[in-house]
């Protein structure tokens, strides 16, 4: 049996409350808001536009500047190129970064066809990846008897005598002192690059030298002797930075020495005097002073420019290193 249940209708009466404000209807035309050109907020605005369009301005045109000069400095570095380097000749690869651009040159100048049949002897493992990126194959200077033309990028160079110093750069195992002079002495024709301050008489800083392992300590403190006062005797570490003896993990080239940083902390009077004195001590096998004459100098400034040597006899000194 199904319940009936009675709907209940109380009668409800709405009243408005006077505290709520009654939202006027929303009409079809819409007011127009515009800023007069004398209000404050205007002329805030526009002062804002017209700072960021002077900043843009400003760093575009400072952007485009600095890319102008790196673009003339680099020019201006391999421009030798063009006057030393022929089509069917060998070529000695430097190492560093003025070399680097030039192989990136000679491997354009390949594939544009202006220089045909180069054969590259690179003198660093960087030089012969640099070379292989660029495209100019490669040969070996073990089977190298001439080489017509090289250049590379030395540490310093001392002024009036041009007798540089190579191999201050951190070394890898791969890479040789020995590989590297042995290029440049090869090499018909030559070109060394140097940053301008390190194109100067008195110069200083560190000269690598080439040790026997064995007796490496020996060997150091016989150095250490011979430039007292004036150097010191560091051994070279692989990684990292370590004291005097090289810390657990010396540098050991590919032909197994070590490397010695002498390092003087005075102007150096001669470079030549240095290696001289060098040559003569037990256990040093070879050391990062270049005496070959160089037939161009590229002193690396803002701009760089082209210095060619004094003349010099063509005697022996012009291919000893």
């Amino acid at each position: 049996m199904a319940s009936a249940i009675p709907h209940l209708h109380f009668p409800v009466t709405w009243k408005s409350n006077p505290r709520i404000r009654k939202r006027k209807p929303a009409t079809a035309t819409a007011t127009a808001c515009s800023l007069s050109e004398a209000s404050p907020l205007f002329r805030a605005a526009k002062h804002t536009v017209l700072h960021s369009t002077i900043n843009f301005l400003l760093v575009f045109f400072t952007y485009m500047i600095l890319l102008n000069c790196k673009f003339l400095y680099n020019w201006e570095n391999v421009l030798w190129v063009d006057t030393f380097v022929k089509s069917g000749m060998v070529i000695g690869l430097g190492s560093g970064q003025a070399s680097g651009m030039a192989i990136e040159y000679l491997g354009r100048q390949l594939r544009a066809g202006a220089l045909k049949d180069l054969v590259g002897i690179p003198t660093s493992v960087v030089s012969a990846s640099e070379a292989a990126k660029a495209g100019i194959p490669l040969g070996e200077y073990e089977n190298s008897s001439q080489i017509d033309f090289a250049f590379d990028d030395v540490d310093i160079i001392e002024e009036g005598t041009l007798i540089s110093v190579i191999g201050r750069r951190r070394l890898q195992g791969e890479e040789s002192i020995i590989q590297e002079k042995l290029v440049l002495s090869i090499a018909d024709q030559l070109v060394f690059m140097v940053k301008e301050d390190l194109y100067k008489c008195g110069l200083e800083g560190s000269i690598p030298v080439l040790v026997e392992s064995l007796n490496w300590l020996e060997t150091a403190e016989e150095i250490d002797d011979l430039f007292l006062g004036d150097a010191e005797v560091w051994r070279r570490p692989s990684v990292g930075h370590a004291g005097p003896l090289g810390g657990d993990f010396p540098l050991v080239t590919t032909e197994g020495h070590n490397v010695l940083d002498v390092i003087f902390t005075s102007p150096i009077a001669s470079l030549a005097e240095v290696a001289n004195s060098l040559e003569k001590v037990d256990g040093v096998v070879d050391h990062g002073v270049v005496s070959k004459f160089p037939d161009a100098l590229t002193v690396q400034a803002r701009i760089s420019c082209c210095i060619p040597p004094h003349p010099h006899p063509k005697s022996g000194q012009n291919k000893h290193m």
